[in-house]
Order: structure tokens, then C-alpha cells, then sequence
């Protein structure tokens, strides 16, 4: 476990925004589950059809993926072997590619648990009325957030492995 007092400032403060982002979904989500419980009669959907009682329990899915991700992220991050890579006695270029690496998984988290956010907000908006679904700006987005980090990374671990 790497305690977050120790991380570079600017790791500190995807730590800290990767957290938030997933206390926010769970509030969100409990905010908006009760929101629709309080809209609908009892015993119907959204869509004002008889509904079955574990249905609604299953808004509870995504937070619940997103925190176990979140977890099992944080642990492989802090306990990868980098022992493992193509480098000859440099210890300064093995410690420089930890980092980049761990960067990378730290990002990630970050960004997964934002996509896991927006989808529930789209999701509860659309489902009460409020909105029409995804827009179409997400379309573009949504692979721009993950992959530019990717990108970026990569090619930055490949330029210091190649030193």
C-alpha cells in the first residue's frame, strides 16, 4: 500500500479527484434512487409499468463495479512485480518506468470511475424524463478518455525504455 501522503503532488491530486468521483456516484446514485422512489407509486417503473422490487435495487450495480475496480486497481498498482521488464542493472530507468506505469493505472482508475458517473447521470435523467439519453458529444468523449491517457503513457514509457 502506497500511503497517498507519500505520491507526487500531481498523483495526490488524481488520488483525491479518483475518490471523490466515487463518493460522488455513490451519493448520486442513492440521491437518485430515493428521488425516483419518491415519483413513482409503489409497486411501478419510470415507464409507469408494474415493477418487481429487486429492479430497483440493481441502480446499485454500477457503483458497486466501479468501487471494486477501484480496490482491485489500487492493489495491483501497489503490488506489480517490475522485476519483469527488459532492463539490464539500471535502477534508475527501472524506477523511472514504475512510476510512468503506476501513473498510468492511477489515470485510469480515475477515468473509469468518471465514465461509471456520467453514465449513471444519463442514465437517471433519461430514465425520469429529464433528458433523451447520451449525447452525442459523449460518443467522442468517451473514447478520448480513455485512450489519450493510454496513448500518452505508452508513448512515454517506450521513449524512457528506449534511453
Amino acid at each position: 500500500y502506497i500511503p497517498i501522503l507519500t505520491l507526487p503532488f500531481w498523483d495526490k491530486i488524481i488520488e483525491i479527484l479518483s475518490i471523490s468521483a466515487l463518493v460522488t456516484l455513490w451519493i448520486m446514485v442513492y440521491h437518485f434512487q430515493h428521488l425516483g422512489a419518491d415519483l413513482m407509486p409503489e409497486g411501478y417503473d419510470f415507464f409507469q409499468n408494474p415493477s418487481e422490487y429487486w429492479a430497483s435495487k440493481m441502480t446499485y450495480t454500477i457503483p458497486i463495479i466501479a468501487t471494486i475496480l477501484y480496490v482491485g486497481i489500487t492493489a495491483y498498482n501497489t503490488k506489480k512485480n517490475y522485476d519483469n521488464f527488459l532492463i539490464q542493472n539500471d535502477e534508475e530507468k527501472k524506477e523511472k518506468l514504475k512510476e510512468i506505469n503506476q501513473k498510468l493505472w492511477r489515470w485510469m482508475k480515475f477515468m473509469l470511475i468518471i465514465i461509471f458517473l456520467s453514465i449513471e447521470f444519463f442514465s437517471f435523467h433519461s430514465g425520469s424524463g429529464f433528458g433523451t439519453g447520451i449525447p452525442k458529444w459523449y460518443i467522442v468523449v468517451f473514447p478520448l478518455l480513455l485512450f489519450v491517457p493510454v496513448i500518452y503513457f505508452f508513448i512515454e514509457f517506450s521513449q524512457n525504455q528506449l534511453d
